[in-house]
């Protein structure tokens, strides 16, 4: 008799939850329909392995995204976190230090051996950008693993790229490849950790992005013989517009692990002021915008307050932070150079400061560009400069997936 009531228990308790679990999945599904019936619509314009591969990528991305009360669970567990002192928060996923800054968790050492093979594709694109006649610069921006900024404890298990980079970049230049190594620089800004990244999010502050914009003019200069922005006003912070949004960002890291558990961010943006006129091409969502660099390169309808902190990201106001591929013009300046930039959403705001000095600035997500080969892209480019920034968690084959060493040991 115990035995049957012991499996009757069972019984109920699983028709409770799969009962529960249908309700939760149709309010889920009727939630976010029309996202599910645009995603197959996409579906139906895939014709390729590539893009297929892209649209299941997005796909996957986008249902991850829209789950019914998603944030209030996640907000639950961050509580309990919290009310329980925790410095690490879903298994190592992320450690905040004792200020708040959170870093991305680990509990194993990246191997450097594949780094090989993306030094010899990065050698065989600037080999063919220089027989264009072209220059290759490549950008690698920091973490908040920062040595002499960060207040790091040994103890802590946190994911350090740091000897991943030094090796990449020991073997771009034995490969005779032009390296700009932003880490170092932002050492020596003599800028805290808070004022360089934010507390919730993996990306630098926009005030980082200038600095940053500051050291690529400089280098770009030096190595080309350019005359980048010759009066230095785009390098001169006095020259740009700020603005501060209390408590209105909550990052990347904060979304998943909650803003209970990680705090939320200030938000300060800074813009030149700049009377030239630019366009914005937005190729992945068809889009075009045009006018004064504030309203064609600077979403200004994308502020948000702390009550949207769930659904977007103040990023997003600096050319939407990241698209598969897009371009900006310069009409005030058509003579001036042309770039191309390989990047991912570290290069946006950059991008931003530095449209005023080129005639045209293309860029190409290297990560997410479905449907797009790298390679192609390149050679049906013109351009007079390239620029490769790779955040240094990104140093994989997903951002190197171009001019690849063949059997013979001929790039393709």
């Amino acid at each position: 008799m115990k035995r049957n009531y012991f499996f009757i228990k069972k019984f109920i308790f699983s028709i409770i939850f799969f009962a529960t679990l249908m309700i939760f999945c149709v309010g889920d599904l009727i939630a976010y329909f029309p996202v599910y019936k645009e995603r197959g619509k996409k579906l139906k314009e895939v014709s390729s392995v590539a893009e297929l591969k892209g649209w299941i990528q997005k796909t996957d991305s986008e249902i991850s995204s829209n789950v019914l009360g998603k944030m209030k669970f996640i907000e639950l567990y961050g509580y309990i976190q919290k009310l329980l002192g925790k410095r690490e928060f879903n298994n190592f996923a992320y450690v905040k230090d004792d200020d708040g800054m959170m870093y991305y968790g680990s509990v194993a050492e990246l191997e450097t051996d594949d780094l090989e093979e993306y030094a010899g594709n990065v050698m065989r694109l600037n080999e063919y950008i220089e027989s264009r006649g072209g220059h290759l610069l490549v950008v690698i921006p920091p973490t908040k693993v920062l040595y002499g900024v960060a207040d790091l404890n040994k103890k802590w298990t946190i994911n350090d790229p740091n000897k991943r980079t030094d090796r990449f970049m020991l073997l771009l230049q034995q490969r005779g490849v032009n390296a700009l190594d932003l880490r170092h620089y932002m050492e020596n800004t003599g800028l805290s950790l808070e004022e360089l990244f934010f507390k919730t999010d993996h990306h630098w502050t926009p005030l980082a992005a200038f600095y940053a914009m500051n050291e690529i003019v400089e280098r770009m200069n030096e190595l080309y013989d350019l005359d980048l922005d010759p009066t230095g006003y785009y390098r001169d912070l006095s020259n740009y517009e700020s603005y501060t949004y209390k408590g209105a960002f909550l990052g990347s890291t904060g979304q998943n692990s909650g803003a209970t558990y990680s705090g939320v961010d200030d938000y300060t943006f800074y813009w030149p002021r700049c009377d030239k006129e630019f366009e914005w091409h937005d190729y992945e969502h068809n889009e075009r915008t045009k006018g004064r660099l504030e309203d064609s390169l600077l979403y200004s309808d994308r502020l948000i307050t702390a009550e949207d902190i769930y659904d977007n990201s103040m990023g997003s106001v600096y050319i939407r932070e990241i698209v598969d591929s897009e371009r900006i013009v310069n009409n005030s300046d058509p003579d001036a150079p042309v770039l191309t930039v390989l990047r991912d959403s570290y290069f946006s705001p950059i991008a931003v400061f530095m449209a005023p000095m080129f005639s045209k600035i293309d860029m190409m997500w290297t990560r997410n560009a479905s449907g797009i080969n790298m390679e192609e892209y390149i050679k049906n480019e013109y351009y007079n400069y390239v620029i490769l920034e790779v955040y240094p968690y990104n140093l994989d084959a997903q951002s190197f997936d171009f001019f690849h060493e063949d059997k013979q040991g001929k790039g393709q």
